[in-house]
């Protein structure tokens, strides 16, 4: 099994060498020193280690609070430990606000090291074994869907969706083209398509942001259909169109 991947930034340099060291003889591959925030940061996507340490009192721009904070926007699911000599309780309460994976005090005892080290590396490997990937989170409008209709798959591009609308125990899929009815619920469509185009108006109707060519009063013309806006959908819709 390869070793795990770590990357220390730290301005000491008589610390991080023996840091290095001490992460080596422990058999974890360490991939990068850096003495800034900013280096370290720039060279995270390519060097792709499993877990950073950071010093808080770092020189430069950026400390290391500032630069764990980026590390947790940018790589959720990397995990960052926080590496200083203070231990008082404002820099605790500042430093736990950024969300990292340990805290260790110098001096560091080697197992103190070990052993948080691995505690992170152990949940962050089960938060990225528990994180399923949701289908409308990773489609955009330039993908496409298949839908079952007349005995077989077809295609259909998400830029060429107008509406869809529930139609009793079926839905109907409009499109600039064609309709299809699909075997399946209003609900389940709603769950799979991406939120950032497609807005639920109605109990009974989604639409596609981008098809719309008019509002009326208490309704919505798409290629010329009128789609009912729901009183308890309106103010959601209202605040995703640009008005002037």
């Amino acid at each position: 099994m390869p070793a795990s991947k770590i990357l220390i930034i730290e301005d000491d340099w008589i610390i991080a060498k023996e840091l290095q060291l001490n992460l080596q003889d422990l058999g974890l591959e360490v991939v990068g020193l850096f003495d800034n925030a900013e280096d370290g940061l720039l060279q995270i996507s390519q060097l792709q280690p499993d877990l950073v340490i950071l010093d808080i009192a770092l020189a430069g721009k950026m400390n290391g609070i500032e630069a764990g904070s980026e590390i947790k926007k940018k790589y959720p699911l990397l995990p960052f430990l926080f590496l200083t000599a203070q231990a008082d309780i404002s820099t605790i309460e500042k430093a736990k606000l950024a969300d990292p994976a340990g805290y260790l005090v110098k001096p560091i005892g080697t197992e103190t090291l070990y052993s948080t080290i691995e505690i992170a590396l152990y949940q962050a490997q089960k938060r990225k074994d528990d994180k399923t990937p949701d289908l409308k989170d990773q489609l955009t409008i330039h993908d496409s869907l298949f839908v079952k209709t007349k005995g077989r798959l077809e295609k259909i591009s998400l830029r060429d969706v107008l509406w869809i609308e529930a139609s009793d125990i079926y839905t109907l899929l409009c499109t600039s083209q064609a309709k299809h009815l699909l075997n399946t619920s209003l609900k389940s469509v709603e769950e799979k398509f991406p939120d950032d185009f497609f807005l639920r108006v109605h109990r009974s109707f989604i639409i596609q942001l981008e098809k719309i060519d008019a509002i009326e009063n208490d309704e919505i013309l798409i290629a010329q259909q009128r789609i009912p806006i729901g009183k308890t959908y309106r103010d959601k819709l209202m605040q995703r169109i640009n008005t002037l």
